[in-house]
């Protein structure tokens, strides 16, 4: 048997979802929406005891069943059509229409080439790194791409070297601009040329009685200057601030003589300053010699390709990492691909445009979203819960849905929920993507419920103290997930 709807065709056989179907006796849609109301009910209630009114939330509920024809799902709604600041929720479109387009087994690319001369293991000219989008370039990589260019005789480079990121067409980020926090990893901007997410791991720990500052990974041609000094305590008393300016990180403050180590994650330089001067430091790592230096410009057509990398990670895996722990660099990355996919370059117009005539085909007006930079990470953006239990629902009946509900943190387990749903029953039964903005928490994904049928649901809370309606979205979850038995409605039920 096969199914069909918007997204394809495809075996009825590979869905998730388990029907129980009366034949002649069946539970009208009232019956359902007064289960869900009640719930929905107990949670508005716990909501304004924690000072979050009604007019503050928004929920869209959906009972899928195992075939769209020629049976209707029960769809239940609270100010499901108004629209909400949705966080990270938003992430769910951006991954899934990357998903539709270039599919799960999609792979990105690096390029390097030359122009120059080469003289035995040395080379003489421009050197070029052409970045294609790829969301995840890792420090591990640039090191196996090294090692790689000098099994194939290469060991001096002189001359310039240039980041080419021409994949894309926007003006470079202020990452300062969302929240004043220029060297926070969630705030770092899409590159066509992103490396390591142009972020490092800086330690500060206690060795041999000296505080000890290093980052991971070394930059090439970057200063750690250290002014720590000791107080006596504790990590609590720890205060680690730091500065950046011109390849110079002051690292400053006070460290507590019983503290052993203490970690922080920085966003540091330009894109291209960082993709070169790690680049660099891979190269001398490897035993080699880098005496190029930085500059502008693009491949040219003459330009010779020296050598392609393909990145090991296929979009199924980057879409799990951009969902389960919501990064939003991959995220910002991926929604220009989507553009860039159809004709270089990308531009955050061109995606903005394609998702919303993408959106319309699931029956969502293109003059309702209003979506910003594709993660979340933004006061613009605008959907309402419908939009994204629309898109989940069609998604359930997606060829690549095994992929794209593996992408969503396992409640409880893993990523941003895995610290949540304690000693619930929905623990390992729900696939979910949060939102957390100030003001903003969001919940949305997918329940298999205790008699094993399948609910898409969407939670949106805007409110000055929207942190604390953490508990009470949770149980909501939780309450989906028991069902206690009851029925699926049979055909004509709307």
């Amino acid at each position: 048997m096969k199914c069909k709807n918007k997204l394809g065709l495809i075996p009825i056989s590979t869905l998730l979802f388990f029907v129980a179907l009366s034949m002649g006796t069946g539970v009208f849609a009232t019956d359902q929406d007064s289960i869900l109301e009640s719930k929905t009910q107990q949670l508005l209630k716990e909501l304004r005891r924690v000072g979050i009114p009604n007019s503050s939330v928004g929920i869209s509920v959906i009972i899928i069943p195992s075939t769209i024809y020629p049976f209707e799902p029960v769809r239940y709604g609270f100010n499901s059509k108004k629209k909400f600041n949705p966080a990270s929720t938003v992430k769910l479109f951006t991954s899934f229409y990357a998903l539709t387009v270039l599919g799960s087994s999609y792979r990105f690319k690096t390029d390097f080439f030359k122009m120059g001369k080469r003289y035995l293991d040395s080379f003489d000219g421009n050197f070029y790194l052409k970045g294609h989008g790829d969301p995840k370039l890792v420090y591990e990589d640039i090191q196996e791409i090294g090692h790689a260019m000098r099994a194939m005789g290469y060991r001096k480079l002189r001359g310039n070297f240039i980041v080419d990121d021409s994949y894309f067409s926007e003006p470079a980020t202020n990452a300062a601009s969302f929240d004043g926090k220029k060297n926070k990893p969630y705030n770092v901007g899409p590159s066509a040329a992103l490396v390591n997410f142009k972020a490092v791991e800086l330690t500060v720990a206690k060795v041999k009685r000296k505080i000890n500052i290093s980052l991971k990974p070394q930059l090439a041609d970057f200063t750690v200057v250290n002014n720590m000094r000791w107080v006596t305590g504790s990590c609590g008393k720890n205060k680690i601030l730091y500065k950046e300016s011109k390849g110079q990180l002051k690292v400053y403050g006070r460290f507590g003589t019983r503290c052993k180590r203490q970690r922080l994650y920085l966003s540091l330089s330009t894109h291209k300053r960082f993709a070169f001067s790690l680049f660099k430091q891979a190269w001398i790592d490897s035993g080699g010699q880098f005496d190029q230096v930085l500059v502008d410009g693009v491949v040219p057509k003459e330009a010779e390709l020296v050598y392609s990398w393909t990145s090991p990670r296929n979009l199924g895996l980057l879409i799990k990492d951009i969902n389960t722990l919501s990064n939003n660099t991959m995220a910002r990355t991926m929604f220009l691909n989507l553009s860039a996919s159809k004709g270089n370059p990308g531009t955050l117009e061109k995606s903005r445009r394609l998702l919303s005539n993408w959106s319309h085909d699931l029956g969502i007006g293109p003059e309702d979203l209003t979506i910003d930079n594709g993660s979340g990470l933004s006061r613009v953006t605008k959907l309402t819960p419908t939009h994204i239990n629309t898109l989940l629902f069609e998604a359930a009946f997606s060829k690549e849905f095994q992929v794209w509900k593996n992408s969503l943190a396992l409640a409880g387990k893993e990523g941003t929920t895995a610290n949540r749903f304690r000693g619930m029953d929905v623990s390992g039964n729900a696939w979910l993507k949060t939102g957390s903005l100030d003001n903003v928490q969001a919940y949305a994904g997918y329940v298999l419920t205790e008699t094993k049928r399948w609910i898409s649901f969407a939670i949106l809370v805007n409110h000055r103290v929207a942190e604390r309606a953490k508990l009470p979205l949770d149980k909501f979850v939780d309450s989906l997930y028991r069902d206690s038995g009851a029925q699926l409605l049979v055909e004509g039920s709307k």
